[in-house]
């Protein structure tokens, strides 16, 4: 990954054991690829509560702006399944630091955590399976985000419940890009 003292975009990576350094691999292509941080939080992980892995969610993010030249506008999370619902949470409950995520798969668990006027001017990429068995959920969570002024947009692709690849995640990274340059854009 390329850093220098120009603030950058980071995507934190939630993965269901805990990610580790040995986890980003496939993610530093994203990382290069954009000129973006890449990081993980290895206490998130599946079966703790959502507040548990909330808290240490935020530790991280906190850490990353810290020592990482990452813009505090601009900080995102991917997550897979139950992790995408874990991102979705921690958008929901700290919009103030996080920006928007990247989800594979997940379902709408966390929406009772959401203030939607908290959320406008959020971004969410979401992505499901034709034959994934949360793929009503997703449409769901498109329909509410959209709602509540999240710009989301939901790619469908073929195969079942599964992660998919990096650069499934890229493409969700490039969409985020994209709506923070025409954010900027607009603004100018």
């Amino acid at each position: 990954m390329r850093l220098s003292e120009q603030r950058v975009p980071a995507l934190v990576v939630f993965h269901c054991n805990g990610a580790t350094a040995a986890d980003l691999d496939s993610f530093k292509k994203i990382g290069d690829s954009l000129n973006w941080v890449i990081a993980t939080c290895h206490r998130v992980r599946n079966h703790r509560s959502i507040l548990t892995n909330d808290s240490a969610a935020v530790q991280t993010i906190k850490k990353l702006l810290r020592f990482c030249p990452v813009d505090s506008g601009q900080v995102f999370l991917f997550g897979f399944s139950a992790q995408g619902v874990q991102a979705l949470a921690s958008m929901y409950l700290h919009p103030e630091l996080i920006k928007g995520v990247v989800t594979v798969c997940a379902h709408t668990g966390a929406q009772v955590l959401a203030e939607p006027v908290t959320l406008k001017k959020h971004y969410a990429y979401l992505v499901t399976r034709s034959g994934d068995w949360n793929r009503i959920a997703n449409y769901e969570l498109n329909r509410d985000l959209n709602l509540w002024g999240v710009r989301c947009t939901l790619a469908i692709t073929p195969g079942e419940h599964c992660a998919g690849s990096w650069q499934e995640v890229l493409a969700g990274c490039r969409w985020l890009q994209k709506q923070l340059r025409a954010l900027t854009q607009s603004r100018q």
